[in-house]
């Protein structure tokens, strides 16, 4: 029934606005670039939004040259894509109390169900993988530039497919962008092997910086700004670093936590048993069982002492 009423109101749109979440990764930014090229096939006048800046990584993608600031407000229809919540859509929110319909199209078991259709599949390993199956309900033919803009969605969300919530269904999504002209080696090259030699410093920094707790069960990393302008970075060089302290043999939850003027951003990843979701939400945050994050007004210092104990707890140490 939500997935006719979305059809039905996409077709029926004549402006169309689609957002992804602030501090946008590969598969926000890749659902909103796929969509924009796909709908405008359907003849709709479309526009892209994200209430942040579009990461140098990501910028060889088709059409992130459209993404704008601020948003339109004419819109007949708005598709929020890889939001769990409204505080993540950052002034993008407020098109909610303007737009008379919204779609919002995700994957996080944290959706809190905001617009006025929801179309959660927290089984999808992205939400690219949702607006892949989207754009074929629609009858949209896939082109080379639809598919490397839902591709970097797949393999960023997955890890380059090494995430538990990888499927067969996932590699059945990538195998048929790969066969409409999504470039494998060009987008792995750009994204998992090409680093700024600035980036590599700040890794150094926090990998020199990190601690284990709980004999060696969690990996704590924290990046401060002075860690940022001592390496020449940006907060959007952190992205994966939390992965060093993960991949650690003995550790089964890894956090990183960031300075970000007066909040700290928080990244949380687990292994095998515990749900760092949960963990999460303690901080106004969510996402996925095994890797979520939050953003909080305080110290770092703060944040550190009541993250460790919840984690401790969790571990039953």
């Amino acid at each position: 029934m939500i997935l006719n009423d979305m059809l039905d109101s996409i077709r029926e749109a004549k402006k169309i606005i689609v957002v992804t979440h602030v501090s946008p990764d590969g598969d926000g930014i890749g659902c909103v670039t796929a969509l924009y090229k796909a709908l405008n096939k359907l003849n709709k006048d479309v526009s892209i939004f994200i209430d942040d800046d579009v990461p140098e990584i990501y910028k060889f993608m088709p059409y992130t040259e459209k993404i704008t600031r601020p948003f339109d407000e004419s819109a007949d229809l708005l598709i929020a894509v890889d939001c769990a919540d409204t505080e993540r859509m950052g002034n993008a929110k407020n098109l909610l109390r303007k737009v008379s319909k919204s779609i919002n199209i995700d994957h996080h078991i944290s959706n809190t169900l905001y617009a006025t259709m929801n179309y959660v599949d927290t089984n999808a390993a992205s939400s690219s993988e949702i607006v892949y199956q989207l754009i074929k309900i629609l009858g949209i033919d896939l082109d080379k530039e639809i598919a490397e803009c839902l591709y970097v969605g797949v393999v960023t969300d997955t890890g380059h497919f090494m995430y538990g919530s990888t499927t067969s269904f996932t590699h059945e999504v990538a195998g048929d962008l790969i066969n409409n002209g999504a470039s494998v080696d060009k987008i792995s090259n750009t994204i998992f092997h090409k680093i700024k030699y600035s980036k590599l410093k700040l890794i150094g920094r926090v990998i020199n910086n990190m601690e284990l707790y709980f004999n060696g069960k969690i990996a704590y990393m924290e990046i401060s700004n002075e860690d940022f302008t001592k390496t020449n970075t940006k907060a959007e060089d952190v992205e994966n670093i939390i992965n060093y302290g993960r991949d650690i043999d003995s550790v089964e939850v890894a956090v990183m936590l960031v300075e970000k003027e007066d909040f700290v951003k928080g990244s949380l990843r687990s292994k095998n048993y515990v749900d760092v979701n949960k963990l999460a939400r303690e901080f106004g945050g969510g996402g996925h069982v095994r890797a979520s994050g939050f953003l909080k007004k305080g110290t770092i210092k703060e944040i550190k002492e009541k993250i460790l104990e919840l984690i401790k707890i969790e571990l039953n140490e």
